[in-house]
């Protein structure tokens, strides 16, 4: 299971609803790998402006620095599904690029890069399985179907 620890600040800037965000991202990760997960992600504000980052304090746990200065949603859900991808790599692939690359173009065409950019292509479709299950459940609180009339 992929568990999700957003900064107050962070779930106020972003309006996500991390709950639903990691049960999503935890059913579509797991089904597809044929493997279960076992990450804790904390999430911050980036302090670095135009820049979203992730760091690994353990093989299980996660900080990720969040670029929120862009209220994009796309942009949110995109940087998100790439950070936790670099998650993903050292977790389930042991891959994780210690060593620091000396131009940019290094850094872009870097194997864990090009593997990250490909999770974002997910965005679109992901938040798209993401707003269907929150008008889901409010429709479900629209027919009271919690409980019995």
């Amino acid at each position: 299971m992929i568990l999700l620890h957003p900064s107050a600040s962070v779930k106020k800037d972003t309006g996500i609803n991390f709950n639903v965000f990691e049960a999503l991202l935890t059913n579509m990760l797991e089904y597809n790998h044929k493997k279960y997960l076992n990450l804790s992600v904390t999430i911050h504000k980036s302090r670095v402006r135009g820049t979203s980052f992730c760091t690994p304090v353990s093989i299980k746990d996660y900080k990720i620095e969040l670029d929120t200065a862009k209220a994009n949603r796309r942009y949110i859900f995109g940087s998100l599904l790439h950070e936790i991808r670099h998650c993903i790599q050292n977790n389930l692939f042991n891959f994780w690029n210690t060593a620091s690359l000396k131009t940019w173009k290094s850094y872009y065409f870097s194997k864990e890069e090009i593997d990250a950019r490909k999770m974002e292509r997910l965005t679109t479709q992901f938040i798209k399985y993401y707003d269907s299950f929150m008008k889901m459940e409010e429709q479900f609180k629209v027919l009271k179907l919690n409980k019995i009339c």
